[in-house]
C-alpha cells in the first residue's frame, strides 16, 4: 500500500477542506462562487494587530478596478506589495484573501494593495491582465513587488512579460504556486499528481478553458500561457513556490530555469508535503506555516 505524502496535520486541512467547499466543476460558476465563499470564510482568521484597511476604487480600461489597501502601523513605504489573489480566473475577491493579505503586510511591514481584477465568464482574456496593469501604473510605486497566487501568480509572470521592455517594471515576483502553461507542455507533474487533492488536472484544463471565449486557448500567447515566451530578458527578479501534491508543481520549476536561462535572478522553492491552496493551512500546519514564512522572507529579499 502506498504510504501517504502528507502528515497528520496536511491530511486533516484536506479533508475539512473538501468538507466545507463542496466545490465541483461539475456545478455552475455561480454555485462554485457560493461554495467558494463558503469555504473561505470558515478559513479567515482575525487580521494581525497593527493593520488597517482602506476600500477604494480607481478607473481602468474597463471600468472602475475596486483595491483594498493595507497599512502596518507607521508603515514601511520603501516598498509596495501588490497582490493578486487566486481562484482559477473565475472564483475570488477582496475578500477571499483578505487575511493573507493583512498577514503578508504584517511579517513584511510593507504596505500591500490587492487587486479585485474582472472574473471569467462575464470578462475574457486579456481583461484580467489588463486590470492589473492599469492598477499596477496607476499606483506608481518604485519599488513594487507582485506577489500572485494561482491565477494571480499566472497574472503577476503575464504582467512581467507584457512590461518587460517598459520603463515602468515591478522590483521583484513571488508566485506562489502559479499555472504557467504547464498543461500545454506537457510537464511530468500533470500526470504524477493528476488526481491530487483540492485542484487536479481536469480541474486545470476546465479553469484554463473559461478564460477564453468558446474555450479556445491562444496558446501561443505568452500573456495567457507566459511559459511559451522566447525571450524572457527584462523579467524582475522572481522567486516561485510550488506544491509538491500539485499538477502545477513543474510550471514554477520550468519557468524559473528559463528566466535563469536568459541571466535573470530567479529561484524555485517547491514545498514537500503540500497541496495547492496550501496557504489557508498556514495556522493548521506546522509545515504550511513555515512555507508562508519563507513566502513574506521573499518578499523581504527581493524588496531590499
Amino acid at each position: 500500500m502506498k504510504s501517504s505524502p502528507f502528515d497528520a496535520e496536511i491530511t486533516q486541512f484536506i479533508k475539512r477542506y473538501l468538507e466545507l467547499s463542496g466545490l465541483s466543476t461539475a456545478t455552475s460558476v455561480a454555485q462554485q462562487r457560493v461554495d467558494y465563499a463558503a469555504m473561505v470564510h470558515q478559513f479567515t482568521y482575525p487580521h494581525p494587530a497593527g493593520i488597517r484597511t482602506e476600500d477604494s476604487e480607481l478607473p481602468g480600461r474597463h471600468g472602475d478596478i475596486p483595491l483594498r489597501h493595507y497599512y502596518h502601523g507607521p508603515g514601511d513605504d520603501s516598498a509596495l506589495i501588490l497582490f493578486l489573489h487566486g481562484g482559477g480566473f473565475i472564483l475570488g475577491s477582496l475578500d477571499s484573501h483578505d487575511d493573507i493579505c493583512a498577514e503578508l503586510c504584517s511579517a513584511t511591514g510593507f504596505n500591500l494593495v490587492s487587486v479585485d481584477y474582472r472574473l471569467s465568464p462575464e470578462y475574457l482574456h486579456p481583461v484580467h491582465l489588463d486590470d492589473v496593469e492599469d492598477a499596477f501604473l496607476a499606483l506608481e510605486h518604485k519599488n513594487t513587488i507582485l506577489v500572485g497566487a494561482s491565477a494571480g501568480g499566472t497574472l503577476a509572470a503575464a504582467l512581467s512579460h507584457r512590461l518587460k521592455s517598459s520603463p515602468v517594471r515591478a522590483a521583484g515576483q513571488v508566485l506562489i504556486y502559479p499555472g504557467l502553461g504547464g498543461d500545454h507542455h506537457a510537464l511530468d507533474s500533470y500526470r504524477d499528481n493528476a488526481d491530487a487533492p483540492l485542484l487536479s488536472t481536469q480541474d486545470i484544463y476546465y479553469y484554463r478553458g473559461r478564460r477564453c471565449a468558446n474555450g479556445v486557448l491562444p496558446i501561443d500567447d505568452p500573456e495567457f500561457y507566459p511559459l511559451v515566451a522566447s525571450d524572457y530578458r527584462g523579467t524582475p527578479p522572481t522567486i516561485a513556490f510550488s506544491a509538491d501534491v500539485d499538477p502545477l508543481r513543474d510550471d514554477a520549476r520550468s519557468y524559473v530555469v528559463k528566466l535563469q536561462a536568459d541571466a535573470v535572478s530567479a529561484s524555485w522553492i517547491n514545498e514537500p508535503g503540500l497541496v495547492h491552496d496550501y496557504l489557508r493551512a498556514r495556522h493548521i500546519s506546522r509545515v504550511a506555516g513555515a512555507a508562508f514564512a519563507r513566502i513574506c522572507s521573499a518578499i523581504i529579499q527581493l524588496a531590499n
